[in-house]
């Protein structure tokens, strides 16, 4: 074999090394035959790594390096045990485990509330496991649905208070005139601009004696 075959094939074995670590992010595309010689030295040998789980949160980190694929990882021979089909709810699967566990006997309660203005917790009573079931109650009549109300701020007196179709306690703006009197003489007064507002109904618009007084000086 002449010189020139045997550094051919030498370069082939460095190129096909090189590349191999490369893909292991041990070497660089330009790594010398050394380089590379340095690298697969550099490897640790880590056999057969055994590892546990013990919750499940845990996570099994895989030590970089040779493994000679014999390790193992599994879950903690003391949690293996507890995986076992008494402990684990009927219908539910778990690590291919079946449960049987029915559960002891529970103690519910039934409820009834009925709305109010204040936000409400309902929560079993003391002596009870949980609630079966919550009844609600109709809204009462003190809390009637508004939202057909139809009235506005100038329908309603100044000052008073009442609920809007949102359900928001407003106050009225309309003027109270109360018993408004006024008069006109039929001669340069002859109407009454009635003002905007709400009336007692006890008001009068009268005619003064103007015109009877105008008509005796004929």
């Amino acid at each position: 074999m002449s010189v020139a075959t045997e550094i051919t094939r030498l370069q082939t074995l460095r190129n096909r090394l090189r590349t191999k670590l490369t893909a292991m992010g041990l070497a660089t595309a330009a790594a010398t035959l050394e380089d590379c010689t340095d690298a697969v030295e550099g490897i640790t040998d880590n056999g057969a790594v055994s590892g546990t789980i013990s919750a499940a949160s845990d996570v099994y980190t895989v030590a970089g390096g040779y493994h000679n694929g014999s390790g193992t990882v599994q879950i903690a021979a003391a949690e293996q045990a507890k995986v076992v089909a008494g402990n684990i709810r009927s219908g539910v699967t778990l690590l291919g485990v079946e449960g049987t566990y029915s559960g002891e006997g529970t103690s519910l309660q039934s409820k009834t509330v009925t709305p109010t203005t204040s936000q409400q917790t309902v929560a079993a009573d003391d002596g009870y496991d949980g609630l079966s079931s919550v009844t609600v109650e109709a809204i009462p009549d003190e809390y009637a649905v508004v939202s057909s109300v139809t009235a506005t701020a100038d329908n309603v007196l100044a000052n008073k208070i009442f609920v809007d179709s949102t359900g928001a306690e407003t106050a009225g703006t309309m003027t109270n005139n109360g018993a408004v009197a006024a008069t006109i003489d039929g001669l340069t007064t002859t109407s009454y601009t009635i003002p905007e507002g709400y009336h007692s109904g006890t008001g009068t618009v009268s005619l003064t004696d103007d015109i009877e007084t105008a008509l005796a000086a004929i």
